[in-house]
């Protein structure tokens, strides 16, 4: 891994003499009734550093570095609702993200899915006085499917104009589609709880940990330029608390994508994704790493992992660490840390007759704010200050 270059003795007493001056000013300019010379030369100061320091200080920058926008945050809100009858669930899942970029636009993804499935389990009663208890566990396998449309707005105005519509009616003719995807999986997912019953056979969930785990693979094609990404996906979810009326508790979920865009010239780029939570699920960390194809040597680097076939063996791993060196002296490596805040809530419950019959609903809200950016290219880490959260 090359580290950050060394910016040598003139360097040094360039950034030591911007500092001095700055001082100058800063306490200077209040005295003479002008303190926002200070807070310009303030602005000027760290930019200069930013630039000593070979870091991205703006959004044209991350332009030239081919580095995409950062989202400074995001809004995820929705529901999701499943039945169970005769060990059979079927359910639905519907989602709007807003997420706010670094270079001020706005991007906006609406995803709807439906899922079916068998559940199977075991649940022991216990009794104390007229109360009775219920210990169970739960396995099951689902197949689920989902569509998705995306948006990007020049500004929030534009985007809280959409919002505001869009819950009335969702007009393709006024709005079109940037994007548009499609996507199959599967999933399998296990549980135990506790729960509360009485004699009419009732129950309310208390309590349960579960987990559950997918793959997945979709397609989504941009219009402009007939762009198309297909990509598979790996998930693993979990372990979760839930409790009734309260927000859920977890590790949270941990994704692995491998994405290959190309459109009617041929391959455009091979990138790999990762979200790991950390904190109890209170940050997650995102890391995108791209290797352009339209780079003939880039193409050539990864062409062995693109013509790999599962199940991967020595060969196939060796190309992919070739792809991995590749990207990380030739491609770009983003990283993003944000905080994230879960006020999703839900309940559940089930009536045993001569078969269970159960359902579930789920009110979807988990807020992300960014923490810090950075990235590589050109084979150096370079701080992402364009993605800064500016001082109030």
């Amino acid at each position: 891994m090359h580290k950050r270059p060394t910016a040598g003795q003139a360097t040094t007493e360039y950034i030591a003499v911007i500092a001095l001056l700055a001082a100058v000013f800063v306490l200077a300019a209040p005295a003479v009734g002008a303190p926002s010379i200070g807070r310009l030369v303030i602005e000027q100061m760290q930019r200069a550093l930013c630039i000593a320091g070979m870091d991205i200080c703006d959004a044209q920058m991350a332009r030239e570095a081919g580095l995409a926008p950062c989202p400074m945050g995001s809004d995820l809100t929705g529901r999701e609702v499943s039945a169970t009858a005769f060990s059979i669930e079927v359910g639905h899942r519907w989602t709007l993200t807003v997420t706010p970029n670094s270079d001020g636009t706005v991007s906006i993804m609406r995803t709807a899915s439906g899922h079916a499935g068998v559940v199977d389990g075991f649940s022991p009663e216990l009794s104390l006085g007229p109360v009775k208890f219920e210990v169970g566990g739960e396995a099951g396998a689902k197949a689920r499917v989902q569509g998705a449309y995306g948006w990007t707005f020049p500004n929030q105005a534009a985007a809280d104009e959409f919002i505001e519509s869009n819950l009335k009616e969702l007009r393709a003719d006024r709005w079109p589609q940037h994007w548009v995807s499609v996507e199959g999986s599967g999933e399998v997912s296990a549980m135990v709880g506790l729960a509360l019953g009485g004699d009419v056979r009732e129950r309310l969930d208390l309590v349960g940990f579960s987990g559950s785990g997918h793959g997945a693979i979709g397609a989504r094609l941009v219009h402009a330029g007939n762009v198309v990404t297909v990509y598979g996906r790996a998930t693993l979810d979990g372990p979760e608390l839930a409790r009734a009326l309260m927000p859920t508790i977890g590790r949270g979920r941990e994704d692995w994508v491998v994405e290959y865009t190309f459109d009617g010239n041929g391959p455009r780029e091979l990138a790999f994704r990762r979200v790991e939570p950390s904190d109890r699920d209170s940050r997650q960390t995102e890391t995108v790493a791209r290797l352009d194809l339209r780079d003939p040597t880039n193409a050539a680097a990864a062409r062995p992992l693109l013509d790999a076939r599962l199940p991967w063996g020595p060969e196939e791993r060796a190309a992919f660490a070739v792809a991995g060196a590749r990207i990380a002296s030739h491609g770009t490596i983003e990283r993003t840390v944000s905080s994230v805040s879960d006020d999703s809530r839900g309940i559940s419950g089930s009536v045993r007759g001569g078969a269970k019959f159960g359902g579930s609903a789920k009110k979807i809200d988990v807020h992300r704010s960014l923490v810090e950016a950075s990235a590589r290219t050109g084979g150096y880490d370079r701080r992402r200050l364009d993605c800064q959260v500016p001082s109030k």
